[in-house]
């Protein structure tokens, strides 16, 4: 009995570890982007045997969630992971409600305009609208990550955190930081007091010279901050006298999202999605 038992606890340790070693390659090629890389440099990134590393590729790639392309041989994040990704991005509804005020303010700024949300540590981008003048932004494209306090997005959602949550996400990743232009903790501390006052947060050129970023929070009465609405440009098209009109533009289309969202109503049609869906299934049995 005990042995079997000894015997059952190693299989799910070994599951458990293949697992989180799965979800580290899907990370990595998340991090090289389009440019792939090949079983040879995924099992040398993460410490992997060349079999283990192509166990575990063969059966992403089998689900789809990794594909390959013939001619180099590298292997690049999946479409289906993509799709999985814009599922998980609008399952509370929040990427579909804040879709409008993205194309509006696109459409009147000729800048992009990006929708991010906490996700963990980090700060994903859920979803963007590409203006006129496109340029680059910290996240790269939809699903892009950076660390919660890199960026004016992401200072505008930490800002408004509950101030002992706030300082323990600073504290874990303040190890990160120096990688965006040496940033550091102490100094993203430093600047949440000025962005609770003036209710929003502003980048001109420190992070990345030449550009300027705005964002405010949005915060649902009843609701802990959710995500942030911003938008980045090249700091000759954000010049001083022009943030006051940026900020009014911007804070009324977060009135409309945070007006449109009730405490229970993203879990109340989440359930009346999942109810008419049992009684769709019930009808065709």
């Amino acid at each position: 009995m005990r042995s079997q038992t000894e015997k059952s606890e190693t299989e799910q340790a070994k599951g458990t570890q293949l697992l989180d070693r799965s979800v580290a390659l899907l990370n990595y090629l998340g991090e090289v982007g389009e440019q792939g890389a090949r079983i040879q440099e995924m099992a040398k990134a993460l410490g992997l045997t060349g079999s283990t590393a192509h166990r575990i590729v063969s059966a992403l790639e089998r689900h789809l969630l990794i594909e390959r392309e013939t001619s180099t041989k590298r292997y690049r994040l999946g479409l289906s992971l993509f799709a999985l990704g814009a599922k998980a991005a609008d399952g509370t509804g929040l990427r579909r409600l804040c879709r409008p005020a993205l194309t509006r303010l696109a459409a009147q700024t000729g800048d992009t305009v990006f929708l991010m949300a906490r996700s963990g540590f980090n700060t994903v981008c859920v979803d963007r609208q590409e203006g006129i003048y496109v340029i680059d932004s910290l996240t790269g494209h939809i699903g892009g990550q950076v660390p919660l306090g890199v960026g004016s997005a992401s200072l505008a959602i930490l800002a408004y955190l509950p101030p002992e949550e706030a300082d323990a996400i600073i504290s874990a990743n303040a190890h990160l930081y120096g990688a965006f232009d040496h940033l550091s903790a102490d100094e993203i501390r430093r600047q949440l007091p000025a962005i609770r006052e003036r209710g929003y947060a502003l980048d001109q050129g420190h992070l990345v010279a030449g550009i300027s970023a705005l964002a405010l929070p949005i915060r649902p009465q009843g609701r802990d901050v959710m995500a942030a609405l911003a938008i980045n440009t090249t700091s000759a098209r954000m010049p001083a006298e022009q943030i006051p009109e940026l900020v009014a533009s911007i804070a009324r289309e977060v009135e409309i999202i945070e007006r449109s969202v009730n405490p229970l109503d993203l879990v109340s049609r989440r359930r009346t999605r999942s109810i008419a869906k049992e009684k769709v299934s019930i009808a065709a049995d």
